[in-house]
């Protein structure tokens, strides 16, 4: 095994990730390598400190504000997705009325009504590609969570 993969297992020793035989692989090592020897001491120091430390527990209140504004951030979220449902489903109707009217409109020039339903068609094109990269940027998003 190489060096660094020993230094790997140091720190799953200190989670209690190791097999017992990958334990007792990183003890016999060890024994014999001293700066593998200086990093485990170092981790351990590291791990006896941390286990000083704890946080405090939130109040009853801040439990209260914090579960209220779960409420309030899901409630506006379904409001919003059936806000935009209903959207949806108006102007789909409306478009198709529309081109069933420029269809059907026998007043209307053939080149006319093909200009039209070009228009429309791209309009529907760029707003899908639009919709689609803003929800694949999201759900990619890494830094979503941090406020500014």
């Amino acid at each position: 095994m190489r060096h660094q993969q020993y230094k790997q297992l140091i720190s799953a020793y200190f989670d209690g990730e190791l097999s017992p035989e990958q334990k007792s692989q990183l003890e016999e090592h060890l024994k014999h390598c001293a700066e593998c020897r200086a990093e485990f001491q170092e981790a351990r120091q590291f791990e006896s400190l941390m286990a000083t430390f704890s946080l405090p527990q939130p109040s009853e209140e801040v439990w209260t504000m914090y579960w209220s504004s779960i409420y309030n951030r899901l409630e506006r979220k379904l409001g919003w997705i059936f806000l935009s449902i209903g959207a949806i489903i108006l102007l789909f109707y409306g478009a198709y009325k529309l081109v069933e009217g420029i269809i059907h409109d026998p007043s209307l020039p053939l080149v006319l009504k093909m200009g039209i339903l070009s228009f429309l068609g791209g309009m529907v094109v760029l707003l899908v590609s639009f919709l689609r990269e803003k929800l694949f940027l999201r759900q990619r998003e890494r830094y979503k969570e941090v406020e500014q």
